[in-house]
């Protein structure tokens, strides 16, 4: 482990605007007037009198229009800010998005917004532990204030977690699937944490402690599912599926008490299921999917059981889904739009989704988990993702998880 690396003995404990007036672009008015002007003047005249100021004229409308519709539009009707001056950043300012080339954070509670860095690829657009720290596509990481940046690079990783509590590493599935890798957000080369040899590995995330991690991996036709040490020690063999099961997604909850995990059965159905770390003999169903669909965002409510996910057959028809003890046996989170995806728990009590996507532009809601009112944050955006700081000092990591694990059919 090198110096860069979390603590792996115990939790390192770390002590953790002016909003630029949004204004309503003058420019993209024009092609409406211009617009109103043809249909006047042509309302009058017949011929060709007509025809060649109506041909580019509609023309420069219709590109107009096509300018217009592509600028996002927050809650309040006004477009984004222009310019990107360096500012200070609310911790409350929870949802992120990137739009107009450039990354936000949004507060749910207020609408302001703040403008914090260009963005050329916004890849997986995940913020680390602390909310300072965004990695983006091909291991770029953009800082704030002091937070460390590193330059993009080649490897595009096909799963990847942020280290806790601080964000020091980002563990990734590297090697074509067949290691576990660790880059540092302040540049560098790779250190390999492999657990298991000779597997082919899927899906990587980190414990909340920081000191170890979670991932599924694939031998001899066959996923399970292993916890490790952060740095790819001790590996324990927690889920083991049977021949036609395979794992759409993990995450850890409860104060990583409990980790969730979506199983595809033989039957074409999929599970989630939830395992208590210590002592568990089985996993129950918490949840379940209908003929065909899968499962991806698994994302758990901070310090709590509640689960946010996103289930469908395809892109077209995901959905975004909760599962409280209220809506026990799963509950849509905007039921009125035609796909939507979960992003991630803004709050304990509020999930932010997203409608639209699948080559179409996002729009961001803030959605109630127990009463499902849905509130609109921002249209028009090209990714978006949760800035939350987590927990500090950070829950503990039972010494039963790495050194008793027990492991059950899914």
């Amino acid at each position: 482990m090198t110096a860069k690396d979390e603590n792996e003995m115990k939790p390192q404990v770390a002590t953790p605007e002016r909003t630029e007036s949004s204004r309503t672009s003058t420019a993209a008015q024009q092609p409406g007037r211009l617009c109103a002007s043809l249909y006047r003047y042509c309302g009058a005249m017949v011929g060709r009198a007509c025809l060649v100021p109506a041909v580019l004229g509609l023309a420069a409308c219709s590109f107009g229009d096509e300018q217009a519709s592509q600028q996002a539009q927050l809650a309040s009707g006004m477009t984004l800010p222009a310019g990107c001056a360096k500012q200070s950043v609310r911790a409350d300012a929870t949802a992120s998005f990137v739009a107009e080339g450039r990354a936000w954070a949004l507060d749910p509670a207020t609408g302001r917004v703040t403008c914090l860095f260009p963005v050329r690829n916004a890849g997986p657009f995940a913020w680390g532990p602390r909310g300072d720290r965004a990695l983006l596509a091909h291991l770029e990481v953009k800082g704030l204030g002091n937070a460390p940046s590193r330059p993009p690079g080649r490897v595009e990783p096909t799963a990847s977690s942020w280290g806790r509590p601080i964000g020091k590493s980002i563990v990734f599935v590297g090697k074509g699937g067949r290691a576990l890798l660790k880059a540092h957000p302040a540049g560098g080369g790779f250190t390999d944490v492999t657990p298991v040899k000779g597997a082919i590995y899927e899906r990587v995330v980190y414990h909340p402690s920081g000191l170890a991690f979670a991932f599924v991996l694939r031998r001899g036709g066959r996923a399970s599912i292993w916890i490790s040490s952060n740095v790819g020690k001790t590996p324990r063999q927690f889920v083991h599926g049977r021949l036609h099961t395979g794992f759409d997604a993990i995450t850890f909850a409860d104060g990583g008490m409990q980790l969730y995990f979506a199983a595809r059965h033989v039957d074409r159905r999929v599970d989630v299921h939830r395992l208590q770390l210590v002592g568990a003999t089985s996993a129950p169903v918490v949840w379940r999917g209908e003929p065909e669909e899968r499962v991806t965002d698994l994302v758990a409510a901070p310090g709590g059981p509640d689960l946010a996910f996103t289930a469908g057959r395809s892109c077209e028809s995901r959905h975004a889904v909760v599962v409280t003890a209220r809506h026990s046996k799963g509950a849509e989170l905007i039921p009125d739009e035609r796909r939507s995806r979960a992003v991630g728990w803004l709050d304990p009590r509020h999930v932010l989704v997203a409608a639209g996507g699948c080559g179409s532009k996002l729009d961001l809601y803030s959605v109630a988990a127990a009463s499902l009112e849905a509130r609109l944050l921002v249209r028009g955006v090209d990714a978006a993702s949760v800035r939350r700081a987590e927990q500090l000092p950070p829950p503990l990591l039972s010494p039963e998880v790495l050194g008793a694990a027990r492991s059950s059919f899914a």
